[in-house]
This record gives C-alpha cells, structure tokens and sequence, in this order.
C-alpha cells in the first residue's frame, strides 16, 4: 500500500456528530463522506518540545472509497489532513 503524506497537514472543513465524529470533509473544494471510521487514537503533545496539548488521529474510509488519516489539533481546534493511502 502506497501513501501519500503531508507532514505538516493539508486544512480541511471537518463536519461531525455530537459524540465528535467526522460525518463529512471539505479539502480542495470538494466534499467528502464519511463511510466509516477505521480507527481513532489520541497522542499527548512531546512535553520536552513543550507541546501541552493532545492530538486525535483519526484513520477513515469516504463513500468513494477513499482512505486517510485526518488529524484534528485540539489547541488550536483545528483539522488537518495528512495522510491519503492508495
């Protein structure tokens, strides 16, 4: 499986649920449904860089069969797409 990656994160318009999962995104003007969720982790910042906040990962499928990792950054309430798989 090949990858695409984008180390400081692509934006992306992210439209969830009430329990915080992504129902939608919006990148590069187009939007995108959410299929399923594969998998959800959350990451606690590298305190010796002085990060302090958390991270969530979040690895999903689109209706369309796309595959990526979407990032959300809970500082500064924001997404971010960083990986597509192929």
């Amino acid at each position: 499986m090949n990858a695409r990656l984008w180390a400081s994160g692509e934006p992306v318009a992210v439209t969830c649920d009430e329990h915080g999962r992504p129902l939608t995104f919006r990148w590069h003007g187009r939007r995108y449904t959410v299929e399923r969720v594969c998998n959800r982790w959350r990451v606690k910042g590298a305190w010796w860089k002085g990060e302090t906040g958390e991270h969530e990962y979040i690895k999903l499928a689109t209706a369309d069969g796309l595959l990526c990792l979407l990032l959300y950054e809970e500082e500064a309430q924001t997404w971010l797409l960083v990986r597509i798989y192929d």
